[in-house]
């Protein structure tokens, strides 16, 4: 009886100890747990804290500039042909004004960067007007310091609208008839390195350089190999972007060297400055549509022996633009809508018409060149290396900004073709194909980038040439 005793008595010991060790080594495990979760934490505290380190070094060399600039050896230029004056002779150009002498920093081939030109960031201001409606703004306290809260935003904004008006003046210095499209927009693309000084994410182009030809109204790129020439009776809508700190600036304007194009430049060029004329804060989206449909389509132009009634393009529209967004959200119709929306105090618009010959209609039509990223998550869970690399390359150079297949071919993605395949299949990357109106017909385009302040509306865009 004693030695049962004595079994069961060993037993719960044996049964308590093997508790008790178990118990230490969950504890044990639990322990070396925690430390393995402090230590991936301060592995990644320290990751963050180099990371931010390394982006504010970057943000405060921006901030005081001038950085070294990369792009100088891109240019072999003449010494004896730099001159000091503003002036430039546009007159090859319909409806494109003269550059006229004045203030000026700049040389005539540029070699000045924007922070050689303004180092003391005195970007110069944009045409301002009072809101029709709201004139008591301009003098409101309260509106003029919410101006001043704003004032990053603007600075960016005049800084990459004066980027835009210094490289398209160059622009309009070589652009001929006889040049090819891929030469004139590689010329251009290396000239806005050079003025921006581009770095990274932080400035640069925000979407390719389109040069969409007669038919063709928008989203027209030369992809490599692409040998089109801009022939003298060509209509070709020269439209880039630039952006600082993500701001996006967003103008164009429509070459042609024939004068029977005229009263189609025309109808774009004044439907656009209807279009601004009438934007504010508060003013109706619909409204504005109606406005710039009256004016373009009051007027008509004869080509080659024919009469056409000029259209305003439907299905094509301005729109606000935002950081590292070229379309942020709201479309501006250029046609008559039933179409409510406001305009709000703080939003910045692109102002863009299209005037055309045909149906007033386009869609799309032709190899396409432009694309941008909508989905940056499922891109992160890309398998395949190649798939991945490309991603990466995108994410890290453009973000949620557009870019074309000629850029992944400077970036080392010669044979990107089947790659870039498969991130449209997955919905990673969307294309933006080229839009026409009916084949034969000529579309013309202007546009420019406002920006609806507390107080007032300021036009950062304009300058000699339109």
């Amino acid at each position: 009886m004693s030695e049962k005793k004595e079994e069961k008595k060993e037993e719960k010991q044996k049964k308590e100890d093997d508790k008790k060790n178990e118990s230490e080594e969950d504890s044990d495990e639990e322990e070396a747990k925690k430390d393995s979760q402090e230590d991936n934490k301060k592995k990644k505290k320290k990751k963050k804290k180099r990371h931010n380190k390394k982006k504010n070094k970057n943000k405060i060399k921006l901030e005081e500039g001038p950085r070294e600039n990369p792009y100088r050896s891109l240019f072999n230029f003449n010494p004896e042909e730099i001159t000091t004056s503003r002036a430039q002779d546009n007159s090859r150009f319909r409806l494109i004004g003269d550059w006229k002498e004045g203030d000026w920093s700049q040389t005539n081939f540029p070699t000045k960067d924007i922070d050689e030109l303004y180092p003391n960031r005195d970007w110069p201001i944009g045409i301002l007007t009072d809101y029709p409606n709201n004139i008591w703004r301009s003098t409101d306290k309260e509106k003029q310091e919410l101006d001043k809260i704003h004032s990053n935003e603007l600075l960016s904004l005049r800084k990459g609208a004066e980027c835009h008006k210094q490289i398209r003046k160059y622009a309009q210095r070589f652009i001929k008839p006889g040049i090819k499209l891929i030469d004139m927009c590689i010329e251009l693309e290396n000239m806005l390195k050079f003025i921006t000084n581009a770095h990274g994410l932080d400035c640069g182009q925000s979407f390719p350089t389109g040069c969409s030809l007669n038919d063709t109204a928008a989203h027209y790129t030369p992809n490599s190999g692409d040998d089109t020439v801009l022939n003298y009776d060509d209509v070709c809508k020269l439209d880039f972007g630039t952006h600082i700190n993500g701001y996006v600036i967003d103008c164009a304007f429509t070459i042609a060297f024939n004068p029977m194009y005229d009263n189609l430049l025309m109808a774009s060029k004044e439907g656009t400055n209807t279009g601004v004329k009438l934007a504010g804060i508060d003013a109706r989206l619909g409204e504005i549509g109606a406005g710039i449909q009256e004016v373009i389509e009051s007027y008509e132009v004869e080509i080659k022996g024919k009469n056409h009634k000029i259209k305003a393009v439907k299905n094509l529209c301005g729109h606000t633009v935002g950081q590292y967004l070229v379309h942020a959200g709201k479309s501006v119709p250029i046609v008559k809508k039933d179409d409510d929306t406001k305009m709000e105090e703080g939003e910045m618009y692109a102002i863009e018409t299209f005037a055309s010959t045909g149906k007033g209609a386009v869609f799309k039509n032709g190899e396409c060149s432009h694309y941008m990223m909508q989905g940056i998550e499922e891109g992160e869970k890309i398998k395949n290396e190649k798939d991945k690399a490309l991603f990466n390359f995108i994410k890290d150079n453009y973000s949620t900004l557009a870019w074309c297949r000629r850029w992944l071919d400077e970036g080392g993605f010669k044979n990107h073709s089947l790659a870039l395949k498969h991130l449209v299949d997955h919905g990673i990357v969307k294309p933006y194909p080229p839009l026409g109106d009916i084949e034969g017909c000529f579309v013309s385009q202007f546009e420019h980038t406002l920006y609806l302040r507390p107080t007032m509306k300021e036009v950062v865009t304009v300058a000699d040439d339109y």
